[in-house]
């Protein structure tokens, strides 16, 4: 059965009477794959919901927040002023992410709830301490901070009900610097077999600079190395304090490493 739904409330309305056999579908890159491979068993029931108004939106609040709508495709991520100038490293992972045709449909929620630790979108997120609000139409709202959000390997705390309904995290501030880097095995439209999302606060300087200055706080968010995604909470609290010597870099490097607890797969 296949459902074009065009409320939030018709959707959560849908999933409420489904439950495990329903799915909410925007950009269906995975979801597709998978039902024709026979990798999810037992979905009877697929919920558009592209057709929803206002879910597609990049926007900044009051409290200086970046919001994401469920619908917010990758490329949108890209090529977003907004994105660039204040969450560069989530702009740089959604332009690595596959074909440009899979970056116009494929979804940055869909990425969070496909939950492979190999997904490039959610190591910057996570280093930006991004949260995720979930909805069912039974017990309302929660919301989610996204380094408690993933249990395993593509398993999320989602219940059969809810709904993912906003991407948010706090912009990027002057003092702030963001990086991030993945490899692969190829240059292009590879699935990472290593990436990182780094984001550097310094103490700013009396002008005002931040060139060469105390680090405050480092965020440091590892994929494809351990069941989940993952901070490299050693490193962070060995950078505080510290200036980028290129010693200071290559003890962080080294203490990074003590999260990795690599899945036992084909990369």
């Amino acid at each position: 059965d296949y459902y074009t739904v065009t409320t939030v409330d018709e959707a959560l309305g849908l999933l409420a009477a489904q439950r495990e056999k329903a799915r909410v579908i925007a950009g269906a890159t995975d979801l597709i794959n998978e039902l024709e491979r026979g990798v999810r068993k037992g979905i009877t029931t697929l919920i558009d919901i592209t057709r929803v108004p206002g879910l597609a939106e990049i926007t900044l609040d009051e409290n200086d927040w970046v919001h994401l709508g469920p619908l917010v495709t990758h490329n949108q991520c890209a090529a977003s002023p907004l994105l660039q100038a204040r969450a560069l490293p989530l702009a740089q992972a959604c332009w690595e992410v596959g074909a440009p045709q899979i970056r116009n449909r494929a979804t940055v929620a869909g990425n969070l709830i496909t939950a492979s630790p190999a997904n490039d979108t959610i190591s910057p997120l996570m280093a930006m301490d991004a949260t995720v609000t979930l909805a069912s139409s039974a017990n309302g709202r929660r919301i989610v901070a996204l380094r408690d959000f993933y249990t395993g390997v593509r398993r999320t705390v989602l219940q059969p009900d809810e709904m993912l309904i906003d991407i948010a995290f706090p912009a990027l501030q002057a003092t702030e610097r963001g990086k991030f880097v993945t490899l692969a095995l190829r240059r292009a439209q590879a699935i990472s077999v290593i990436h990182v999302a780094v984001i550097v606060e310094f103490e700013p300087a009396a002008d005002g600079s931040i060139v060469e200055q105390t680090i405050r706080r480092a965020r440091i968010a590892l994929g494809a190395v351990a069941p989940t995604i993952v901070r490299a909470a050693d490193a962070e609290i060995y950078l505080a304090g510290q200036q980028l010597t290129p010693a200071v870099i290559e003890q962080a490097g080294q203490l990074a490493q003590l999260a990795a607890r690599p899945i036992d797969d084909i990369r």
